[in-house]
């Protein structure tokens, strides 16, 4: 036997190194690799005498030293010790955290040696173990350029509680040395749900996260939708913070392959329905400048409602600048649908002319009868080229909300008595014929002294692209005159759009959005066809009516039946060799003159604009002893039915998996939401449910794959497709939109700031 030193042979000192120091309060703690590998954890090194000692038989340590807002150890945490045991590292740094936990400090995990994806040995420290380096608390170290320096808040303290986790001959890790006392004061049983290491994002709180970015919201609202569901911020697990960082990663992850990802979309649906239609335009890096979609529904809907279409390129853009244009229709229920939808690059005529052009592939070469625009030069010289002949109108609403801007400052118009408003509406909305309105508007203009202002002069020059009187001749073009259409159209598409958001997440937040705008749609068919409208006259026509239109529609016909049975009377009655005339009063301010023949029409061209008999014709057609009325008057598109009509798309979807899988998980959630409300006041009949729950684990991985999801697995599961690592066609770079930048400002909005900058 060898020579031996404090029971150490000779051989044992050669072969074992003295660890490097950690720090001056962490020396003692710090073993050195070849160390912990070859020596058992029965020697320690003793730096002051540069010597090897023998350590004391293990014993269960001492609790932790308490001081400041911390309490004792709760009596069920369990309390680590020299020789503890653990089936594998991930049991060990669990046990470590819940036991961090319960006493009441953070921990941080430390350096591991591994030999074939095997984990030698590993340490768990204190998270204020340690001092930062100089160069991260220089206090008057200059910013870097261009770079702002954040604060942050020192943790570190050199504290010196660590414990060391070895495997063992038996394939086992244990706890070969350990340091259980701390220098500063541990954290209060209110605050420990705020320790790093005790924090992490739930499956539950992934999913809510996910979910809520789907129907539109931020961040902050499925955090606040955990804290109440969770019952108290202690359970939810995780900060706010920790789910904005958990969502940017998503963000960085998808930056470079963000358009790949967004055409790979389309792509999927094209697979799914042959019948979705999309196209997309690179340029020669290889960067995504047009890209156009329309599914098969919008295909559809378009060949049912394509009299009447408006197309808006005002909406805010997403996080590359490109231009939303979304093309919208009206349906049977008087409600606006989406037909058609692209991300343009830029506003030059070349880009509309390609919209256009694929528009018209899309939708089997039918151009629409009459689309209503905004005021864009480009916009209008492709139209005329790709759709010369559409009737082409600009949208009132753009045009109308930009007045208060541009008449804000002239003292006669903010005069509180003036009566400029009402009576801009009466002409611009009232005026039947275009003499009427030059004479109303010239008059309004002169009077309140806006006759020099070049914008109001460069609207009353194209007025009869925007005044209704220009185009009451124009079939069914009243439909979209109200400005409350064109608001609501603005509303639903701003609630999905704006500048920060990735392809990706426009298309997630865009499919949901859409689902609804089709559910209101269904609400809407089945209330039509499955109910009857409350009848207020005995008149057949009232009867015929609510028997084929919708009921949106069917309430301003009753209107018009109502009106022709109370406020209308015969005026007068001209015969000719031809035709016979009569004249209609209705109390307003003119009569109306009916051309009697097969298919009487009207002076005020009501049918003729909106698709609806007017007043005035249907109690001539009363006179003529007619009790229903002709079926030319009841346009295909306002019935209730309007859909069963031959049409050779097909818009069911062929997969049916995922609704099905769906359903199942709805199925299973509301159920353990059941469970949990029947156990949830008795403490017996919830540690029964949690045991059963608990059995359901083993049996399901055996079913199951086992294994657990990387973050980019749940990544892609969110959004549907796979992250790619080659990237074909990249994220426009560098491209601005011409001349605006966000959606025009209401007046209510532009006072509101006005007020807010004269607040001191």
């Amino acid at each position: 036997m060898g020579w031996e030193i404090d029971g150490v042979t000779l051989e044992q000192r050669e072969a074992v190194q003295p660890p490097p120091p950690l720090g001056e309060a962490a020396a003692a703690a710090g073993l050195i690799d070849d160390l912990q590998s070859r020596v058992v954890g029965a020697l320690t090194f003793d730096q002051e005498n540069c010597d090897w000692l023998l350590l004391p038989a293990p014993t269960p340590p001492k609790s932790p030293s308490l001081t400041d807002e911390t309490s004792s150890t709760p009596k069920n945490a369990s309390i680590p010790y020299v020789g503890m045991p653990f089936e594998n590292i991930h049991a060990a740094e669990k046990f470590y955290k819940e036991y961090a936990h319960d006493i009441g400090f953070a921990v941080r995990v430390g350096q591991q040696r591994k030999d074939n994806d095997i984990v030698l040995w590993k340490r768990f420290m204190c998270s204020r173990q340690g001092f930062r380096d100089n160069k991260d608390n220089a206090v008057n170290a200059p910013p870097s350029e261009g770079k702002k320096k954040r604060n942050f808040a020192e943790t570190r303290c050199g504290c010196d509680a660590y414990i060391y986790v070895k495997l063992d001959a038996d394939n086992r890790y244990t706890i070969q040395s350990m340091v259980d006392e701390h220098n500063h004061g541990l954290v209060s049983p209110d605050k420990r749900h705020l320790l790093r290491s005790n924090r992490s994002v739930s499956e539950r709180a992934k999913n809510t996260l996910f979910n809520c970015h789907k129907a539109s919201m931020g961040t902050s609202q499925p955090y606040r939708l955990l804290h109440v569901s969770e019952g108290g911020f202690d359970n939810v697990g995780c900060t706010l913070r920790d789910l904005q960082n958990y969502y940017r990663d998503l963000r960085k992850k998808i930056t470079n392959a963000d358009a790949e990802m967004f055409v790979a979309q389309l792509e999927r649906k094209k697979k799914i329905n042959p019948d979705f239609f999309y196209d997309f335009a690179v340029d020669e890096q290889g960067r995504l400048v047009h890209v156009f979609w329309a599914d098969a529904v919008s295909r559809k809907n378009y060949s049912h409602f394509c009299d009447v279409i408006s197309f808006d390129s005002t909406y805010s853009t997403n996080q590359y600048n490109m231009i939303f244009a979304p093309f919208t229709g009206v349906n049977h229920h008087l409600q606006n649908i989406f037909i058609a939808g692209a991300f343009l690059a830029n506003e030059k005529v070349e880009s509309y002319e390609w919209l256009f052009k694929t528009f018209l592939v899309a939708m089997g070469g039918v151009a629409p009868r009459l689309i209503i625009t905004d005021e864009a030069a480009s916009i209008r010289a492709a139209i005329a080229k790709i759709f010369p002949d559409s009737v082409h109108r600009l949208c009132m609403w753009h045009i109308m909300e930009k007045f208060p801007e541009k008449v804000g400052g002239y003292s006669s118009v903010n005069d509180e008595n003036s009566d400029f408003w009402p009576r801009l509406n009466a002409c611009v909305w009232g005026s039947e014929t275009g003499e009427e309105f030059e004479s109303d508007w010239n008059s309004l203009m002169s009077e309140y002294g806006l006759d020099g202002n070049e914008w109001i002069q460069n609207r009353y020059r194209i007025r009869e692209e925007w005044i209704p009187a220009y185009y009451m001749d124009v079939p069914l073009a009243g439909v979209l005159r109200t400005t409350s259409r064109s608001e609501s159209a603005n509303g639903f598409f701003s609630h999905f759009i704006h500048r920060k958001l990735s392809f990706v997440e426009f298309w997630l937040r865009f499919e949901t959005a859409l689902e609804w705008q089709r559910q209101e749609e269904l609400k809407a068919d089945n209330k039509s066809i499955h109910s009857a409208p409350q009848l207020k006259t005995s008149w057949p026509m009232e009867k015929q009516g609510s028997v084929l239109y919708t009921h949106e529609v069917f309430l301003s016909f009753q209107k018009e039946v109502v009106a022709a049975r109370d406020h209308c009377w015969v005026q007068n009655i001209t015969l000719s060799d031809e035709m016979k005339i009569v004249t209609i009063g209705d109390g307003r301010k003119k009569d109306r003159d009916i051309h009697v023949s097969m298919m009487p029409t009207c002076s005020c061209k009501l049918f003729l604009s909106r698709g609806i008999p007017c007043r005035h014709i249907i109690l001539v057609l009363r006179g003529e002893k007619q009790v229903e009325l002709p079926v030319d008057y009841f346009l295909q598109r306002w019935e209730k039915r309007c859909k069963r009509y031959w049409n050779t798309l097909d818009d069911k979807i062929l997969e049916s998996n995922d609704p099905a899988m769906r359903k199942k998980i709805a199925n299973v959630r509301n159920k353990f939401e059941d469970l949990i409300r029947k156990a949830n006041n008795s403490e017996e009949g919830m540690d029964f449910l949690l045991l059963g729950i608990s059995n359901l684990e083993e049996p399901l991985d055996q079913m199951t794959s086992p294994n657990k999801q990387s973050k980019q697995d749940e990544y892609e599961a969110f959004i549907g497709c796979h992250i790619p690592n080659e990237v074909t066609v990249h994220p426009p770079t560098d491209i601005c939109s011409k001349g605006r930048s966000k959606r025009i400002k209401k007046s209510k909005e532009v006072n509101a700031c006005k007020k807010k900058r004269k607040v001191p």
